[in-house]
């Protein structure tokens, strides 16, 4: 007879200090990719001006990367229900661009921490199918991971990082992939697979020490 699958819910999950630690990393990583993507959406209006812009299509994408700027910077500004309007509002208007695609993640974000998790599912999904190698894949992998982890369908939760990390061209974002494989796999009673990805993670000379203290902290609880 099947067991029945173990839910961990998301309050169970970020209340374990390991994977604090690897949220507290995708934040910051994440923190300063929105930074980035902000000033260049900023640039872009900037450089382009609608006076030089005759193509309809690329006025279509520059009005779309402004209005993201908007609700980015009204997201900065912690109104989360103006934000999450502004976003709502450039999927709908500016459908198919890059913008939309992007607002979907954030909205997905957004969901997640409101611990939505269904339509945070939902929005995050939709943005990896159509960016499976975008600048936010990683951290959208994550959070999918995590939700899939809280239903306790950790197959989906693995799938879903081992795909990032084969579309990842990024060392960095990679090795936080697998510290979060890791961490998911022990959660699952794996441990000789967490153990195997910890221990090529701690051989690799340029892990820094952040992560290597991740590393050796998920060691300590395989070997515990």
């Amino acid at each position: 007879m099947l067991k029945p699958k173990k839910k961990i819910t998301k309050k169970e999950i970020k209340r374990d200090p390991f994977l604090e630690k690897i949220d507290q990393a995708q934040a910051h990583l994440e923190g300063n990719r929105s930074r980035y993507l902000q000033i260049g959406i900023l640039l872009l209006v900037l450089l382009l001006g609608y006076n030089v812009i005759s193509d309809n299509n690329l006025k279509r994408d520059v009005d779309a990367s402004s209005a993201l700027g908007d609700a980015l910077l009204t997201l900065d500004f912690n109104d989360k229900t103006t934000a999450q309007f502004q976003l709502e509002t450039v999927i709908k208007e500016y459908d198919n661009t890059l913008s939309a695609s992007l607002a979907k993640y954030y909205l997905g974000k957004m969901s997640y921490d409101a611990t939505n998790l269904e339509e945070a599912n939902r929005y995050l999904k939709s943005y990896l199918d159509s960016n499976p190698k975008g600048f936010l894949a990683p951290s959208a992998s994550i959070l999918l991971a995590d939700i899939a982890t809280s239903n306790g369908n950790f197959l989906d939760a693995i799938t879903f990082l081992d795909k990032s990390i084969n579309n990842s061209n990024s060392k960095k974002d990679s090795k936080l992939l697998k510290l979060r494989k890791a961490e998911i796999e022990l959660l699952n009673g794996q441990k000789s697979k967490a153990k195997d990805i910890v221990e090529k993670l701690l051989l690799d000379k340029d892990l820094s020490t952040w992560n290597k203290q991740i590393a050796q902290e998920i060691m300590g609880k395989v070997l515990s």
